[in-house]
């Protein structure tokens, strides 16, 4: 089935208006999810949430070896497969010598198929900032040419993590767009909502494995989603403290002295978050004729991270934590609605 790949990573996020949850449903059996996915997986390298050393990581989904996972939090969300922690942009070599010497430039661009099922509702929000950031005009390419050869098969979630507070911020604990296929657990059964075309395509294919939901599944579905949000009632009080923070004594003030006393300047925090974005970018001599652009993950709590030709923006460490508060409660919210209470 040929799609166009290249529409759908810039208007994916996007609700689509002819397909939007609960106008078409079906039902899933669990014990049907892997032989699901494992047809699936002809077309597409398929991710799903999986034990790895005792560890619920997002890998490849293998059906004589992998044990799928429906509850609980993965330790990363999958954005690396989206925006890899490092990757090969380009390379480029010199041939020829002398008068007919010139530079061969070959660009990297990724155009495998993913499919990632089980993907949060939270984790989904944070695909929506990163579409933002790196979608906005000038796209990046890398990303934009993974992003449209990905589709998402997100997992509502039944049950609270300790430290969630996504309803403080609308990103959870159910999906209402963005997704191909939205999974919602009735015990023995998935209930599957369509998100998109492509989702509907998806389903149509293997039609065979789904059931016609009853009109009481439908409405479990519904009352599992009006009991989560009961259940997920950790709020914060975001609106204040964003109200507060461009205030002068709030950005001058000795708390951040305090606070930075607790960072271990590891960057730990901006590699597990799943809408950082910064990256560095370094070129990697290979031979003496080549040369390959490699782009990989940076934190902003790193001091080389703002440190230019005799200067250094932020040389403290508190001006570095500061920052990064300041980036995740007023910058990437003001500018691309970015906090999700993951």
């Amino acid at each position: 089935m040929k799609r166009n790949t290249k529409l759908l990573g810039l208007v994916f996020c996007l609700p689509d208006s002819q397909y939007l949850m609960k106008l078409f449903m079906k039902v899933l059996s669990k014990n049907r999810l892997v032989e699901f996915l494992d047809k699936l997986s002809g077309s597409f390298q398929v991710i799903a949430p999986i034990f790895r050393r005792g560890e619920l990581v997002f890998d490849n989904f293998d059906p004589d070896r992998s044990s799928l996972e429906f509850k609980g939090l993965t330790h990363y969300s999958p954005k690396e497969y989206l925006f890899p922690e490092s990757e090969t942009l380009f390379t480029f070599e010199i041939t020829g010598m002398g008068e007919s010497e010139a530079v061969v430039i070959q660009e990297h661009l990724s155009n495998i198929e993913i499919l990632i099922w089980g993907i949060r509702p939270c984790d989904l929000n944070a695909i929506k900032v990163l579409d933002a950031f790196f979608l906005s005009e000038p796209a990046d390419p890398y990303y934009q040419a993974r992003r449209a050869r990905t589709q998402f098969f997100v997992l509502n979630c039944n049950e609270p993590g300790i430290n969630c507070f996504c309803r403080s911020l609308n990103a959870g604990p159910f999906a209402h767009d963005g997704f191909a296929l939205g999974f919602t657990d009735l015990g023995d059964e998935f209930l599957v909502e369509v998100g998109s075309k492509v989702g509907k395509e998806l389903l149509e294919e293997q039609n065979q494995l789904f059931n016609e939901p009853a009109d009481t599944q439908k409405e479990i579905g519904r009352l599992i989603e009006e009991k989560c949000k009961n259940q997920f009632d950790n709020f914060l009080a975001i609106e204040k403290l964003k109200a507060n923070l461009p205030f002068p004594q709030v950005l001058n003030s000795p708390i951040w002295e305090e606070q930075v006393k607790k960072c271990k300047v590891c960057g730990t925090c901006s590699f597990v978050c799943p809408t950082c974005h910064c990256f560095n970018i370094e070129d990697l001599k290979k031979t003496k004729r080549v040369v390959q652009r490699m782009r990989y993950w940076d934190s902003c709590q790193l001091s080389g991270f703002t440190q230019m030709a005799g200067h250094n923006s932020r040389p403290s460490q508190t001006e570095r934590w500061r920052h990064k508060v300041y980036d995740k409660f007023f910058y990437l919210p003001s500018k691309f609605n970015g906090l999700l209470g993951c």
